[in-house]
């Protein structure tokens, strides 16, 4: 990512720091893309066996979360408006750091991006099912019915518009 375009944050959890790095598909290196790419094939076609076209229409539109620790990517999202709303997806922490409290980071990450880009809009997901329960610690709120989303069962997750920081 270009020094001027993008926020870098950083936390530290078990002295293993994690440097964020937020912006636009344009922003990303092409070894930052590889990186991305890479990490989301492994977890939601090859680990979960699904297969559908990983990278889509919604990447060249959408913001990219990408946390480091060193130079490995460890945890990625991808936020966009769609029908309204604000949404984010493509949501993952690698396997070597589950656990670690590194998705719990994510959303903190993802939600203040949230708040610097899009304050006052409704955010609506799209969660994996088994991914219920993690949402909801952040004040997700399932609705309606389960349904099929590339080949996983999906739920609609909603959380009232989050401001903008004071």
């Amino acid at each position: 990512m270009r020094d001027t375009d993008r926020h870098i944050i950083t936390r530290r959890k078990n002295d293993l720091m994690i440097k964020w790095h937020v912006g636009v598909l344009n922003d990303l290196s092409s070894e930052e893309l590889y990186k991305v790419a890479y990490e989301r094939i492994r977890t939601f076609v090859i680990a979960q066996d699904r297969i559908y076209q990983e990278i889509d229409e919604i990447d060249p539109i959408a913001r990219h979360v990408l946390g480091f620790r060193g130079d490995r990517l460890v945890a990625y999202a991808r936020i966009f408006r769609e029908n309204g709303h604000v949404t984010f997806g493509r949501v993952l922490t690698i396997p070597e750091v589950r656990g670690q409290g590194v998705g719990r980071q994510l959303i903190g990450q993802i939600e203040a991006e949230i708040q610097r880009h899009y304050a006052g809009e409704l955010i609506s997901i799209e969660a994996q099912i088994d991914k219920r329960g993690f949402y909801e610690k952040f004040g997700y709120h399932a609705l309606g019915t389960v349904f099929n989303f590339n080949g996983s069962p999906h739920i609609r997750m909603d959380k009232t518009a989050l401001r903008m920081a004071e």
